[in-house]
């Protein structure tokens, strides 16, 4: 089918004919009131092609309907009282809800302990949970899983699951997602798609190409395993957005006191923390966080960010290939410039300071380059809907061709060992998002995946060559083609 289109005009009709039911208007969510509930995106859209299926903005009796669904289905922490009580009463609820489950081990117990189920939204920690169901889902067991949760009241007091139903998007097919690919014929195109379905509007005028690219960045660490990343930039560019939105396997955690227990290992109950539950740890307003034993803390991530593997208290090796993305906030300039242009993480905590530690991050996102968020901004065109969207992305993470790709078309001139990893990570990143089905020239890589790849290096460098001599004797510019 031919399309005739203007010059940089977003092509709604196309995106439906190609990806069908697995596109969404994005005008359908803001409209909707779910997110003002705590709903992430990645549910909420699937739930409104539940609930209303159709284009534009919500009429009034679609809102009405989406009201009284969520009035009805999807609890709030005040409402736990209320719904203990009516399971007192004998009352069978269903609820939408996240759930996670849990085995504590006990050397002391006779015999083998039984799941255990929470629901953070209740406050509910230890409702009782056949295997079967854990069978089924064992992500509960990870990240935890979305879905119709539907709960009873045992004689005992205790609060049981009796069935779950998950919205998780099924296991995306990447061959299938790499055809989808070619049906466009420009990376802009698909760039703009991939940009809109992150929830921005593509045709907006401060929405430049550069702006573009680092805001696309943002998905490198869903595509790369291992992929630690960092992001500094004023306040209200949206930074977190995107990972409190995509999937349940992204976890944000947002300023304030990290322990070593949630981070890592728990010594009471044997839980494993984040960094080995989830593919994506976002660490949020940096520039406050505080550790509880932070040498501890710092000492056990440089490991990790090393070699993917961390202990704690005298625990077995725990092996993780998730991702750890660090979000700050840092001062400007009058023209919205970086105050320290030489040294990025100045006003960062001290331990970024660390070059060790520096070292292991394979790149910074300028953010001053991205505009500050705006209403008009939001997406308004037909996207992928977010839940197909993040699994999709996820789903490219241990494809190897993308590295094979960026090492056979990179040369290096004078960089470390590291640099050269960071970067050639970053360009499969890249190709990964903008070419998956691998079908790019020479040049296309230059421009859309090394030259990024290394202006996100760059950064990184910059504060090396000024906080250690050491790093001086490789130069402050890092040479790639």
């Amino acid at each position: 089918m031919h399309y005739q289109v203007t010059k940089n005009q977003y092509n709604n009709q196309k995106i439906r004919d190609i990806f069908g039911s697995l596109s969404i208007d994005k005008t359908r969510l803001p409209s909707s009131g779910l997110t003002t509930v705590g709903v992430p995106s990645f549910v909420a859209e699937w739930l409104l092609d539940k609930i209303v299926p159709g284009e534009g903005k919500l009429t009034a009796q679609e809102q009405e309907k989406v009201n009284g669904f969520i009035k009805k289905a999807f609890p709030r922490k005040d409402d736990r009282n209320e719904i203990t009580f009516d399971l007192t009463q004998g009352d069978i609820k269903k609820l939408i809800t996240l759930m996670k489950a849990r085995v504590t081990l006990d050397k002391k117990a006779e015999k083998i302990p039984e799941p255990i189920a929470k629901i953070p939204a209740l406050d509910f920690e230890d409702c009782i949970i056949s295997t079967d169901l854990i069978e089924q889902h064992k992500m509960l067991l990870r990240q935890g899983i979305w879905g119709k949760v539907t709960l009873a009241m045992q004689p005992d007091g205790k609060i049981e699951i009796l069935d779950f139903d998950p919205f998780q998007c099924s296991i995306i097919d990447p061959d299938a997602y790499a055809k989808f690919r070619s049906q466009f014929n420009t990376v802009q195109e698909w760039k703009d798609l991939l940009f809109c379905s992150m929830g921005y509007n593509p045709d907006h005028p401060h929405y430049t190409p550069t702006a573009k690219t680092w805001i696309l960045a943002r998905l490198l660490p869903l595509v790369e395993p291992n992929y630690h990343l960092m992001e500094l930039a004023p306040k209200g560019t949206g930074k977190s957005f995107v990972f409190e939105n995509i999937s349940s396997k992204v976890s944000v955690v947002s300023g304030g006191k990290v322990t070593p227990a949630q981070l890592f290992i728990n010594g009471k109950n044997k839980e494993v923390g984040l960094l080995g539950r989830h593919d994506v740890l976002v660490l949020d307003e940096v520039q406050s966080l505080t550790f509880d034993n932070p040498d501890e803390v710092i000492g056990t991530l440089k490991t990790y960010l090393a070699n993917g593997r961390y202990n704690r208290s005298g625990f077995a090796d725990i092996s993780s290939d998730c991702s750890l993305v660090m979000l700050a906030n840092i001062e400007l300039t009058e023209d919205l410039k970086p105050r320290n242009p030489n040294n990025l993480i100045a006003d960062l905590p001290d331990f970024f300071k660390e070059t060790a530690f520096l070292d292991r991050i394979f790149g910074i996102i300028p953010g001053w380059e991205i505009p500050k968020f705006q209403r008009d901004m939001v997406a308004s065109q037909v996207g992928l809907k977010m839940d197909f969207f993040g699994e999709a992305l996820l789903g490219l993470r241990y494809d190897n061709r993308y590295f094979t790709y960026a090492n056979q078309h990179t040369h290096f001139e004078k960089a470390t060992v590291r640099d050269q990893n960071a970067i050639l990570k970053s360009a499969s990143g890249f190709l990964k998002l903008f070419y998956p089905d691998l079908n790019l020239t020479p040049m296309d890589y230059q421009r859309d995946c090394l030259e990024p790849a290394r202006q996100l290096r760059q950064g990184i460098r910059n504060s090396l060559y000024y906080l250690d001599d050491e790093f001086r004797s490789y130069g402050r510019d890092i040479f790639v083609s």
